[in-house]
């Protein structure tokens, strides 16, 4: 069976797939499957035997996961004790960790809002991972994507085995103890030591990067730092992987034959080692495939029970892996680990006999691997990469050769001689500082990134089979000339990617769910225009220095540039800011900064406020042109007219009566957007606008008792009302009086706090709305 474990691989995945996805489409490419490997292949029977075998064992245990898959715990429970598992984090007022409720014998993510700083210095010292504890609080569970495309963050704690979030109300270390240790919880709490060791002991520039490298741990690495490693493609260097392994082994095996030690014996001692490096280092996705292959590999080797290839190895460790953890197929992590590498094994017949030179070799490795890698990184990051091969054509070797290798001798150095070798540390934390100076500003480079959004199904159904196509015509031809002509294979699909926006006759117009904010996408057919009304942002209270977060949550960063990101979309025509407020324009900064802005509409008003100045001054560095509006001013693009309908020249209002005011008639519905627009600026409205009606209301201020007002809604009658707010916000919207308003008249009533986006698909004039959450 030497060289067909691959196929069995495919088996098994698509066993998975079936029960997770679609049984019966899954199981018809299976059939597909087995009658390609009769009649092309010539299988013997008893391959075919097993092959359908490990088809029905994997249809079984993901049935069994499934079902399996469930909370033992109820909602109204509020006693628990829970053991410390992982993730401990102290960061500003937050606590945060990994835990397992030792009664239910169920996984928990627990949070804890510290009162005191004496409180977050004493939990510093005294919490530690492998404590358990009991305490009091309330179980909520995880919310799902509530924007499309976006991470849906109960998704991925439930294929994690994990339901529920344990929001702790009191934590008293006097009801703290340790507990006696599994062999798991020994070694996360070696790596707790490890990590606490390196930070203590190694400079500060150092320091996150030896985190990474040695122990898996990245969450100390500068976020600019690790955005630019992801932007340039070589964020795969923080991550544990086979180099990692495959050079530590060979460490300790070359310094053990050096010191006397007999092969054999080397060989034993690397078997014991691997898996308790595994989990030293957090037994990410990356680190067991490289682990295991290397295991299997030694195990092979030393026993000589018969023999087995590379593609082999990988696809046993991949049945095996899946087979005890079939929801880790939706892990990106594994899915880039085991992707990336197969490409690698299958290819090197092509690259070893063509590419001696180890230059070229490296460039040609880097290509494939991020050919591979291509499809993962659209469909979860959106874009990939212009420079990546010549980024990793610098850092590859900078890591392997000096990086890596010494992080590895000075870590065990310092742990035998402590403080006497820092003199050694200094050089290596130079070449860091320049290394991350260097990534930085190769980042920055324009036109390093080619964003072209989530693909669709088809296409990406079309990238998967474009790469081992590419790499079947690759093997049978030669030449610079040929090769060129077959890179049309991958690259087509990626322009047909790109051109599905431009030429789809489909508009959209999206409310965000922002939380308590306001942000409203609009993008036309065929690629002929993008608007941004708002961009949410983060309301900001003064707070005490020790209760502030590291990289705290910014609407802007985390919500709006992935969404637009996720569309596709490069390019903003005009970005209407409303009006001043933050929960408006807090997030502009950061869209300005990500996505390429042709012009800024603000209104006029007797002043700005700071926000607006702080956001016309970023315009100004990037080159962007801004402009007033105010009532009678307009614009047109593909026969829409956006009509400015507010605020009124030289009326003196509150801000929010000040807010910009658009009406647009987009897919045969009358659209008006009102911003923060209260009773005072609706009265103006109507009287100004007396025959203005409307299809849909983006109600204004969220929803609040000061608008959305009984004359209001009797001048406009709109059929919809969209409201825009915070689920569970402190201010109380959308106000109890004016959903009653809204009922009474029966207008139909979509919230994004229930309902979490809304959008509406339209072509020509006829449209559908949907909502995240139907």
């Amino acid at each position: 069976m030497q060289g067909r474990w691959i196929y069995f691989t495919v088996a098994a995945l698509l066993g998975i797939l079936a029960i997770f996805v679609h049984l019966f489409f899954f199981s018809a490419l299976f059939i597909l499957l087995f009658t390609f490997l009769y009649k092309m292949k010539a299988f013997p029977s008893k391959q075919l035997f097993i092959l359908c075998l490990i088809f029905i064992l994997f249809l079984a245990r993901s049935e069994i996961a499934e079902k399996a898959n469930k909370t033992k715990f109820l909602a109204e429970e509020t006693n628990f004790y829970v053991q410390i598992q992982e993730d401990v984090k102290i960061d500003g007022e937050l606590f945060s960790a990994k835990g397992k409720e030792l009664n239910r014998k169920e996984k928990l993510v627990l949070s804890y809002k510290i009162k005191t700083v004496q409180e977050k210095e004493w939990l510093s010292r005294h919490l530690k991972t492998g404590m358990a504890c009991k305490v009091t609080g309330s179980l909520i569970e995880p919310n799902p994507s509530t924007n499309e495309n976006a991470f849906n963050y109960k998704d991925y704690l439930n294929r994690n085995q994990m339901y529920w979030l344990l929001k702790v109300e009191q934590l008293d270390l006097s009801q703290c103890s340790p507990q006696t240790n599994s062999l798991f919880t020994f070694f996360r709490i070696l790596r707790v030591k490890g990590i606490t060791y390196v930070q203590e002991n190694f400079p500060i520039e150092t320091a996150p990067l030896a985190a990474a490298l040695l122990f898996g741990e990245r969450d100390f690495i500068d976020p600019d730092v690790l955005r630019s490693y992801e932007k340039l493609g070589i964020v795969h260097l923080l991550a544990i992987s086979g180099l990692h392994v495959g050079m530590l082994a060979g460490m300790i095996y070359f310094l053990g034959i050096r010191a006397g030690i007999r092969r054999e014996r080397m060989t034993t001692a690397l078997l014991l080692f691997l898996p308790c490096y595994a989990l030293l280092t957090g037994a990410a996705p990356s680190v067991i495939r490289a682990v295991f292959m290397m295991i299997l590999f030694l195990a092979l080797r030393k026993w000589g029970l018969f023999s087995l290839n590379t593609i082999d190895i990988i696809s046993i460790v991949f049945i095996i892996y899946t087979f005890f953890t079939p929801y880790v197929i939706y892990d990106v992590g594994f899915q880039l680990s085991f992707g990336v590498s197969f490409s690698l094994i299958l290819s090197a017949p092509i690259l070893l006999p063509r590419f001696s030179n180890p230059i070229s070799l490296l460039s040609a490795t880097s290509f494939i691997c991020q050919l591979a890698a291509t499809p993962i990184m659209f469909y979860y990051f959106y874009e990939v990469s212009l420079i990546s091969i010549l980024a990793n054509a610098i850092f590859i070797p900078i890591f392997s050769l000096i990086v890596l290798p010494a992080l590895f001798f000075l870590f065990l150095l310092h742990l035998l001689f402590g403080t006497i070798i820092n003199l050694l540390i200094h050089p290596l934390n130079l070449i860091i500082m320049w290394m991350d100076y260097g990534a930085l500003k190769l980042s920055l480079l324009p036109f390093s990134m080619l964003t072209l959004g989530r693909p669709p199904m088809l296409i990406m159904f079309m990238y998967l089979l474009s790469t081992p196509l590419f790499f079947s015509l690759w093997e049978h031809i030669k030449g610079i000339k040929r090769f060129v002509q077959i890179l049309c294979v991958p690259f087509s699909i990626m322009l047909i990617h790109a051109i599905s926006h431009m030429f789809s006759p489909y508009g959209e117009l999206t409310i965000i769910d922002v939380g308590q904010g306001d942000s409203i996408f609009i993008k036309l057919p065929y690629g002929k225009g993008n608007y941004l009304i708002d961009t949410g942002g983060n309301i900001r209270f003064n707070t005490e220095e020790w209760r502030e977060r590291k990289e705290p949550f910014e609407v802007g960063k985390d919500v709006i540039v992935p969404f637009l990101k996720s569309k596709g979309v490069t390019r903003i025509d005009k970005l209407v800011l409303t009006h001043g407020d933050a929960d408006h324009i807090g997030g502009a900064a950061e869209v300005i900064n990500e996505i390429k802005v042709k012009e800024i509409i603000l209104p006029k008003s007797q002043e700005l406020s700071e926000l607006e100045k702080k956001v016309l001054v970023t315009a100004k560095k990037k080159g962007i042109p801004w402009q007033f509006v105010s009532a009678g001013d307009s614009w047109e693009s593909q026969n829409i007219i956006f009509h400015v309908l507010s605020p009124q020249e030289g009326v003196q209002l509150e801000r929010n009566d000040q807010s910009i005011v658009l009406f647009a008639a987009i897919g045969g519905l009358k659209w008006l957007f009102t911003g923060d627009l209260e009773e005072k600026g609706e009265e103006q409205l109507v009287e100004h606008y007396n025959n203005l009606k409307i299809d849909v209301l983006k109600a204004g201020h969220h929803g609040s008792k000061t608008s959305t007002t009984p004359l209001f809604l009797d001048q406009v009658q709109p059929k919809l009302a969209v409201i825009s707010a915070g689920k569970n916000n402190r201010y109380g919207h959308p106000h109890q009086e004016v959903l009653e308003n809204l009922k009474e008249r029966r207008i139909r009533i979509l919230r994004t706090d229930i309902h979490g986006a809304i959008t509406y698909i339209f072509s020509g004039d006829h449209g559908t709305f949907s909502a995240q959450h139907p």
